[in-house]
């Protein structure tokens, strides 16, 4: 095989919508995997970054010298970077392939393909590799796992989807080399989740199947990263970290000699098993991200919550007083959902110890169930689409039947306010309160952005509501077929949802 250049591309938010959260890291680390398994499996191969969190640009490299070009989204950064995808598509040689992954191409295909010739619509390191392998030996690429491409007849074929065991893949650490100081380094312990919350799409991308590393796997690539970046602290991005609790304490075994610090993402029920807890605080995990989503059982049980919502505040406060700080994205939307409902929850994250609640809004890729027969919270036509806070969760993405866009923006903005006096009410140790202040600098980098979308929606919405803010659902219906009727029949051709085998393994 000849000698191949690759560039790896990992989009970026748009100047006016950051990711204000205090999660917000400063990579993703999901095409970091696929990069360093490419360059693992291709050792002759030149594998580069360009890192567009740190403030690179596609056009600081030469894109006429890659022969193939790996590009990774969330839908706000492909719709923030269409400049930069025009840009890769019109200076890139005519030869060289595009593969564009992560969830706006494994959820949107049809719009990834616009700039890209193949997306990636499951996980991407073996597909990656088989892709790649194909095309140099001049195969077809019917047998690549987890793709989606057109064909010569015009179609989207969506490939058959495959999931995968134990993958022994670290981030390698030379990916890393141009970091500037990071607040935060993401890795992977494990991939898949059990559950079935409907939000969620993060199942569909890695499965259903809970799969780890091995311990010393974890903390040789931690290791590494460190002597690398000097970075000790550590997102872990696994869907629900402690779903063993074997792996757990051995995993806290592992790092009780480091001086490294965690934040994973766990279910509320964690705080029942207080000892496990402390195990892991003696080893780092300080801080939770928590699917706790609401307080309001009728909400729960919309989203297909296997929670007891009465035990959750109990939950909670536990962890506040073993000094466990808790994240947790507070989801608003449901039609259930008025403005009074929205500012109780935001008094009851305060009353509940939650220390960074991030308040968002319920959001879907359109065309979920035509395309993979999947369950669906928002129809499609309720989906604000193709613009640069498309799927970013702080910001209204959605019609909502009974209150405009603009005014449920404004709840979400006006329940940090709701959420902040409250809790520097209750809090009294220093060290959280601390907390508390950093995270509300944080939140005050996005008030801008807010607003300004704000502005948007109050002028997109006009037509669609009565004077007293009922959704004009018939009217909407009608300017949604106008616009995306051709892209729906056309997906219609390329549709999974009546292949039992493919919903079963992909759908939520």
């Amino acid at each position: 095989m000849r000698k191949l250049n690759i560039l790896c591309v990992q989009l970026g938010f748009h100047e006016a919508y950051p990711d204000a959260s205090t999660l917000a890291t400063t990579y993703n680390d999901g095409i970091y995997y696929v990069a360093s398994f490419v360059q693992q499996e291709f050792p002759d191969a030149r594998v580069e970054m360009c890192q567009m969190f740190w403030g690179e640009k596609p056009d600081d490299f030469p894109l006429a010298a890659y022969d193939y070009i790996l590009i990774s989204a969330l839908a706000t950064h492909f719709w923030s970077n269409i400049e930069a995808l025009e840009l890769i598509k019109r200076e890139k040689r005519s030869d060289c392939v595009v593969i564009m992954g992560g969830p706006h191409a494994a959820f949107a295909p049809y719009e990834a393909l616009r700039y890209a010739d193949y997306a990636v619509i499951a996980e991407g390191e073996i597909p990656s590799v088989q892709l790649i392998r194909a095309l140099e030996a001049g195969d077809p690429v019917t047998g690549v796992d987890n793709l989606a491409y057109i064909a010569a007849d015009g179609r989207m074929v969506v490939g058959q989807v495959a999931r995968y065991g134990n993958i022994a893949n670290a981030i390698n650490p030379r990916l890393l080399a141009r970091a500037p100081k990071l607040h935060w380094a993401t890795v992977s312990m494990s991939r898949g989740c059990p559950f079935d919350c409907s939000f969620c799409y993060a199942i569909r991308l890695l499965g259903r199947k809970f799969r780890t590393k091995t311990a010393e796997d974890v903390r040789g690539e931690l290791d590494a990263i460190y002597e690398q970046t000097g970075c000790n602290r550590f997102y872990v991005t696994d869907l629900n970290f402690t779903t063993r609790k074997n792996y757990c304490r051995e995993i806290a075994q592992t790092f009780r000699d480091r001086n490294y610090k965690f934040i994973a993402m766990s279910r509320v029920n964690h705080a029942d098993d207080m000892d496990l807890v402390l195990d892991l605080k003696r080893s780092g995990f300080e801080e939770y991200c928590l699917g706790v989503e609401s307080e309001d059982p009728s909400v729960l049980k919309a989203f297909n919550k296997r929670v007891d919502p009465s035990e959750q505040t109990r939950r909670l406060i536990r962890f506040a007083e073993n000094d466990i700080a808790i994240h947790s994205a507070i989801i608003f939307g449901l039609d259930v959902q008025d403005r009074p409902a929205i500012e109780a929850t935001a008094q009851w994250c305060a009353e509940a110890r939650i220390m960074h609640p991030v308040f968002v809004c319920l959001a879907e890729y359109p065309f979920q169930d035509l395309l993979y027969g999947a369950r669906q919270d928002v129809e499609d036509h309720r989906i604000i689409m193709e613009v640069p806070t498309y799927q970013h969760y702080s910001f209204v993405g959605i019609f909502p039947r009974r209150m405009r866009p603009s005014e449920l923006q404004r709840g979400i903005l006006d329940s940090y306010d709701i959420f902040f006096k409250r809790a520097f009410e209750i809090e009294q140790r220093p060290q959280r309160r601390a907390r508390l202040k950093s995270y509300s600098r944080s939140v005050d980098r996005g008030r801008a952005g807010m607003e300004q979308h704000i502005r948007f929606l109050e002028d997109l919405e006009k037509p669609y509501y009565t004077a007293s803010g009922e959704l004009k659902e018939d009217r909407l219906k009608a300017d949604f077929d106008s616009r995306h009727g051709e892209l729906r029949d056309w997906l219609a051709k390329s549709s999974k949802r009546t292949d039992v085998e493919f919903v079963k393994r992909y759908a939520r």
